[in-house]
């Protein structure tokens, strides 16, 4: 038998340096322990099914982009309509000839339906002998562009639509689409705005395109 003395049986210390070690240890599996049960504890992100057989794959929408002003109805110009002896071939030949000639060059062309738009030119009240625009739309509701009640001076586009008339006519519609300077009283910024024509400034190329074409009215 083997003696065996009393201090072999006392339980060994752990020195200072193996109480920190330790100490660490258990804080590290503690930590680690409870992100475990908070990230089981948080709700899985949704997933999106995947399109069944057939159906088009419907891509996110891209931000919407501020809408472009619309015309106020005050402000859209009306068309001066003229009857022709002449055929809708000859006369779609010719308002072409004559808005590039007369400082409308064409911009928009569309052939099968004989329309055209041209450029916005600069014009001056000076060149005509009357107003040529109508009164300005009235402040009010939503329309809040103040204008001049007289234009000076602006920009200009022509429209024209050749189609067949009655009794083997054809018919010239012919309208501008006219901008003036004005001022958004709301954003207090200054802006190229829409004004009715009064219909001089197509008077004055119609009898250009007739003179030039030495077209017969019916």
């Amino acid at each position: 038998m083997i003696p065996v003395s009393s201090k072999s049986l006392n339980p060994v210390r752990p020195t200072s340096a193996v109480r920190r070690l330790l100490a660490g240890a258990c804080g590290l599996a503690i930590a680690f322990a409870s992100a475990t049960v908070l990230r089981a504890q948080e709700p899985a992100a949704p997933t999106q099914a995947p399109p069944s057989e057939g159906e088009p794959t419907i891509p996110d929408a891209p931000p919407a982009a501020d809408a472009a002003p619309e015309i106020h109805p005050d402000a859209v110009s009306s068309y001066q309509v003229r009857a022709y002896k002449s055929s809708r071939k000859k006369l779609w030949k010719g308002l072409l000839q004559v808005l590039q000639e007369s400082g409308y060059p064409p911009e928009e062309i569309d052939p099968k339906a004989k329309r055209v738009k041209t450029s916005f030119v600069d014009f001056s009240s000076k060149d005509y002998s009357e107003e040529v625009a109508d009164p300005a739309p009235r402040l009010g509701g939503n329309y809040h562009i103040l204008q001049m009640s007289k234009v000076k001076m602006g920009k200009v586009s022509l429209e024209g639509v050749v189609t067949d008339g009655e009794h083997g006519a054809v018919v010239l519609s012919l309208r501008a689409r006219i901008l003036v300077d004005g001022l958004d009283q709301r954003k207090r910024v200054r802006m190229l705005t829409d004004r009715r024509s009064s219909g001089v400034i197509e008077g004055d190329f119609l009898r250009r395109l007739e003179d030039t074409l030495k077209l017969e009215r019916r």
